[in-house]
């Protein structure tokens, strides 16, 4: 009898235990890990810059602050006499924190004035550790190299911000870089590295702009703004192709903008009321909030830049701002609440971007402004070659030997848009055509294949999440 009691109590306890295990394993599921990882594993810093940031990214935003410590090893260069970290480097490591709520921690590396690298110093940095509950990921280890970077063959996943698409996403292939710049930091840029002058609108929340017959901001009230709420807007349900007039043309064609060029001539330069678009919803069941309305004239100013003058469209007073051209850059950008401010990288540093953008399409009555998820730009001076997959040509047999004159190149911004991609509309799931890919020639002469190879980004269980695209590129040749 009283092994039978033991017996039965082993039983239980057996049992006990597998369900207090099967509970575990369900929380393992329902609660995949957290991985740190670099963005990419390496990075060149080239003789014209000074600094370059580096990042760690979560897999998932951090419930508390995370610490995380690298390693840092050197190789012909010395700490404080070649360069500096910010954060410092303390006993060849350099402490990091994830604040509660984010994804990513960075530092920045500057190198010193007046030192002479060969292009053959680097320095490998390395997480060493993270904090509770986050580990460490595959991508542990990044060495930056101080010369210029040409990736042979690169895997990335772009940082668009998740499912609410709240980043703008610029990408060096060659570099293995990306600049994620929040949507919603700049409403209008200033074409800067060339003769003319040119204004484009923020087509990555919406924007429209149309000309009233007014030169005077402070004289313009909301009686001139009649019927613009139903015309100057993207209508998702309904467009009309009259509003067509009121955005940049999705090609990159400056004389085919809202805002027309800006004269040398101060009062041929027309006051426009500008839909500022919408922002970045709170989840995706969430509405985009309305960004509002502003009046803005732009004119020369006499240092050879531009004038930004903009108010509420009942002030009867006005904010100037003063954006300086550079020709380091294709644009430089304007925000109404901050000023001028950096947001693109310098032209050569940059081939595409992904982004939520103010496209066209045509639903049979002619084009009609909509807005679209997932588009990638070109960068102007890049141009893009569709390649489609057939008997004798894959992704991975194509050579630089197939690139020959019947291979047409295309520069126009919207030369890929959604072509890489195949619904994501009203009620289609979206996906990645896998029937196609690309070959790429950037500002300084490399081909590469590109091959988008994931539309979204998920870590199971969890359901795939838009806003996290990703690409492999292989490099061809150099003219």
């Amino acid at each position: 009898m009283m092994k039978m009691k033991i017996t039965k109590a082993m039983m239980f306890a057996t049992a006990l235990v597998v369900f207090i295990s099967s509970c575990r394993d369900k929380d393992a599921v329902s609660a995949p890990d957290v991985l740190a990882n670099f963005e990419t594993a390496a990075q060149g810093i080239t003789a014209s810059e000074n600094s370059i940031t580096i990042k760690i990214k979560l897999s998932a935003a951090a419930s508390a602050a995370i610490p995380v410590i690298l390693n840092v090893t050197e190789t012909a260069v010395a700490y404080t006499t070649d360069y500096t970290t910010n954060p410092a480097v303390a006993g060849g490591k350099i402490s990091l924190t994830v604040p509660s709520g984010s994804n990513e921690a960075s530092f920045t590396l500057t190198k010193k004035a007046g030192r002479p690298f060969d292009g053959d110093e680097k320095i490998v940095f390395e997480i060493f550790s993270t904090g509770t509950p986050v580990i460490i990921g595959g991508t542990k280890q990044l060495t930056l190299t101080f010369a210029e970077l040409v990736a042979v063959t690169t895997t990335q996943t772009a940082n668009g911000g998740g499912a609410t698409y709240p980043n703008k996403v610029f990408i060096d292939i060659s570099a293995e870089r990306q600049a994620a710049v929040n949507r919603t930091t700049w409403d209008l840029g200033f074409y800067s590295s060339g003769a003319d002058f040119n204004v484009i609108l923020n087509s990555a929340v919406g924007m429209m702009a149309k000309q009233i017959n007014k030169t005077d901001l402070n004289a313009v009230t909301a009686a001139d703004t009649i019927g613009f709420g139903a015309d100057v807007i993207f209508n998702q349900n309904t467009p009309t192709t009259t509003s067509l007039a009121y955005i940049d043309y999705p090609d990159g064609d400056l004389s085919k903008t809202a805002i027309k060029p800006v004269s040398a001539t101060a009062n041929d330069n027309k006051v426009y009321i500008i839909n500022m678009g919408k922002g970045v919803a709170a989840n995706t069941t969430a509405l985009a909030p309305d960004r509002g309305w502003k009046k803005v004239r732009v004119i020369r100013n006499t240092t050879g830049g531009y004038t930004l003058q903009h108010a509420d469209i009942a002030a009867t007073t006005f904010t100037s701002v003063d954006i300086a051209k550079d020709a380091n850059y294709h644009f430089k950008y304007a925000s109404f609440q901050t000023g001028a401010i950096n947001i693109e990288p310098e032209k050569n540093k940059w081939d595409i971007a992904w982004t939520y953008f103010s496209n066209v399409t045509n639903f049979g009555s002619g084009e009609v402004p909509y807005l679209f998820q997932d588009i990638i730009l070109l960068n102007r001076g890049v141009s893009v070659a569709k390649v489609m997959i057939a008997a004798g040509t894959t992704y991975e047999n194509f050579a630089a030997a197939n690139i020959t004159s019947s291979l047409p190149f295309l520069t126009a911004q919207n030369a890929i848009a959604a072509d890489w991609r195949a619904g994501g509309g009203p009620g289609v799931a979206p996906s990645v055509r896998t029937d196609r890919f690309y070959v790429i020639k950037d500002a300084d002469g490399n081909y590469y294949k590109l091959k988008f190879t994931s539309l979204t980004n998920t870590t199971p269980p969890a359901p795939p999440e838009r806003g996290n695209p990703a690409y492999e590129a292989t490099w061809l040749k150099k003219d």
